[in-house]
């Protein structure tokens, strides 16, 4: 079940400049992150660490949504794509 968040806080979400592709997390780094690392990371990088390991699983249309998930939703996705990544070799 995927928590949506308030309207607001979705609009300063969608607000937030995203990170750069060319410098957003590589899927070796994303195998690297430990767990305090995924906490502290902002919302907007947690999106594009999700986007970056292209995890098989998750459909185009869940990946457009992303901003509209709450920050629980996106953390889990970290350590899932922390978890492809590692898997891959990466």
């Amino acid at each position: 079940m995927m928590l949506l968040l308030p309207a607001e806080k979705i609009a300063k979400r969608l607000q937030t400049p995203q990170p750069n592709r060319n410098t957003s997390s590589t899927k070796g780094e994303i195998a690297e992150y430990r767990d305090e690392e995924i906490s502290d990371l902002p919302d907007n990088e947690l999106i594009a660490a999700i986007r970056a390991a292209q995890l098989p699983y998750l459909s185009q249309r869940f990946e457009d949504r992303l901003e509209y998930c709450d920050r629980d939703v996106l953390e889990r996705l970290v350590h899932l794509a922390r978890h492809c990544c590692r898997n891959q070799g990466h």
